[in-house]
């Protein structure tokens, strides 16, 4: 039996229909359009740019008899009827992908015929995704040295014949305030690249980070103290610990006169360096999942700060209680002379997956789940969806974070609790305390930040922070063979940060 070369498109096999495949053309590269203008010998050369690409091929159908031939024509058109580019793969070249989709005329005559297709791009990329980490430095796709002074030179090996923009993820081992990605394309750079030492300047001072607390043991029962943000309709009876994966709800108590009923832990916010208690400029972050498992599970999680008067200042929150969908909200609350809720933003609590809408589950899924809380002054900013939803109140503006609770409960007749709600991870901060010491660290030990050249974004511990971009930085791409990529730190951290690069081989 006759080998036929193994074509998919969109996944689906198309040679499975051929009894044989003959005269693939996949010219090389795609089409070359040249801008000239006229002189009075010859041109004069402007620009040229890069088209589309055609590929097609001729096959003979399976089937001896005419009902087997047109059935097999009819489910070969039914294949290739896409209004969008989709993955066009050919046996001999199995690590290519062409993005395509039918193009002009399908000609057939009898049980034969041509197909033809248009790869708008102009080009395939790699199915694969090419990963250079420390573990396989030294490898086919090159090699990472950290240097002395802190520096870290990146050798890469892009086997495409087009350039590649990368994913690249540093996770910073040291303290940390600046960091500089040179290559010949450009140059980007984050933070400060020098830090002033030895005089008074505002810092930022970490005051608490689950990192070297993973059972939450500094967060304890908050015996005798009532829900700041709803005393009259929350129960605080019950009890939080850690189980699996985070701060969970172990008894929501026997409570039967309240609308929630839960447990709650309590931290004070120890002092800055100073020996100061409270931060009138505070910085939260913190990393939950909520996940209903089955259709209609309630429950609630808030995070809550008040002031050395146990008075409600700003809290976060989110709230399912209905039982006849997936349907959650998270929820912003404002204290201050006129406490509210700020904002209630619904979505699906699924895993992310299915429905693709806004209301999906993009946020507080087991992959992802972080959230944050700033307050300047009187400014209070939540955020959501990488942007920031801020309101200023002024009452509020010296006012001092002192305290932050954890609550968490479910409604008083719910029969099915959320499957999976959890705080996974919390830290907080004082911002602008007056020091003799270094510049705020922008980048603590163990943050980890995440460069998408392609869609030019930046990430910090799953943040947004383009805003954090040093006027003049450009993103790059690499070029296909060997190139260098340098990654300066701050000048006095000589401790090297961990590198890891991803791209996608191109070719034309």
């Amino acid at each position: 039996m006759k080998k036929v070369m193994k074509i998919t498109y969109g996944g689906a096999e198309l040679s499975k229909f051929f009894d044989s495949v003959t005269n693939i053309k996949r010219n090389i590269g795609s089409t070359w359009e040249n801008s000239t203008e006229k002189l009075g010998n010859g041109v004069d050369f402007l620009y040229n740019s890069r088209g589309s690409k055609g590929i097609s091929f001729d096959y003979v159908l399976k089937g001896i008899f005419f009902n087997d031939i047109n059935h097999n024509k009819e489910q070969l058109a039914s294949l290739v009827n896409t209004k969008e580019p989709i993955e066009l793969i050919f046996e001999d070249e199995p690590n290519k992908v062409w993005l395509a989709l039918p193009d002009g005329e399908q000609s057939f005559d009898l049980d034969s015929g041509t197909l033809n297709f248009l790869v708008p791009s102009g080009e395939a990329e790699s199915v694969d995704t090419k990963v250079l980490n420390e573990s396989n430095s030294g490898g086919e796709l090159g090699t990472i040295t950290h240097n002395a002074d802190g520096s870290t030179k990146v050798i890469i090996n892009n086997k495409g014949s087009l350039e590649t923009f990368p994913k690249i993820k540093v996770t910073n081992v040291h303290e940390n305030g600046y960091l500089g990605f040179v290559n010949p394309i450009g140059i980007l750079e984050l933070g400060k690249r020098e830090e002033a030492d030895g005089e008074t300047v505002k810092e930022s001072q970490i005051l608490y980070t689950s990192d070297s607390d993973s059972d939450f043991s500094k967060l304890v029962d908050a015996t005798g103290h009532i829900n700041p943000q709803n005393p009259e309709h929350i129960e605080t009876g019950g009890l939080l610990g850690y189980q699996k994966d985070g701060l969970r709800l172990i008894t929501p108590s026997t409570d039967i006169q309240h609308t929630f009923k839960g447990g709650m832990k309590v931290i004070n916010l120890p002092s800055d360096s100073n020996g100061e208690v409270g931060a009138e400029n505070f910085y939260m972050w913190w990393n939950v999942w909520c996940h209903a498992l089955t259709w209609g599970e309630t429950g609630v999680i808030q995070i809550l700060m008040t002031d050395s008067a146990d008075k409600f200042i700003a809290g976060w929150g989110i709230v399912k209680t209905n039982t006849n969908t997936n349907k959650a909200h998270v929820k912003f609350w404002i204290g201050g002379n006129n406490p509210k809720e700020y904002k209630s933003i619904q979505f699906t609590a699924n895993d992310g997956e299915a429905p693709k809408d806004n209301e999906n589950n993009t946020s507080y899924n087991s992959k992802t789940g972080s959230a944050d809380f700033v307050k300047k002054g009187a400014s209070l900013g939540f955020y959501w969806k990488g942007s920031r939803q801020t309101i200023n109140v002024p009452e509020l503006e010296k006012v001092k974070v002192e305290r932050v609770y954890i609550f968490m409960g479910d409604v008083i007749n719910s029969k099915k609790y959320l499957g999976e709600l959890s705080l996974r991870r919390l830290w907080f901060r004082k911002d602008y305390v007056s020091v003799w010491n270094d510049l705020p660290n922008r980048y603590q030990t163990g943050s980890v930040m995440e460069l998408d050249m392609e869609n030019g974004k930046l990430i910090k511990d799953g943040i947004a922070i383009n805003n954090e971009l040093v006027t003049g930085s450009k993103f790059f791409s690499f070029p296909p063979g060997e190139s260098e990529l340098d990654i300066y730190q701050s000048s006095w951290n000589t401790t090297p940060p961990q590198v890891e690069i991803e791209w996608k081989e191109r070719y034309l």
